[in-house]
């Protein structure tokens, strides 16, 4: 909503969607809606899995960077001899 507020008056709006008219017509204009809102929707989702997943990955990590190259170095040695 504060999105909203920053674009202003009524006269921007109706201007805003006499635009949106002209560009993608009358017929067009409601799919056009219903893709960027799904778009939208999609979007939040997915920044949503991703902060879950970063927290996750904070409170509980797999491997320390040190230990994952150490073990890596280990196996090339192995690989080696």
């Amino acid at each position: 909503m504060q999105i909203i507020a920053q674009i202003g008056s009524p006269a921007q709006w109706f201007i805003l969607i006499i635009i949106c008219l002209v560009i993608f017509g009358a017929k067009r204009l409601p799919e056009v809606a219903r893709s960027l809102g799904r778009s939208l929707a999609a979007f939040k989702k997915a920044k949503q899995d991703f902060e879950q997943e970063l927290i996750h990955t904070e409170q509980n990590p797999a491997n320390k960077p040190d230990e994952k190259a150490a073990t890596d170095q280990n196996a090339g040695d192995s690989l080696n001899k």
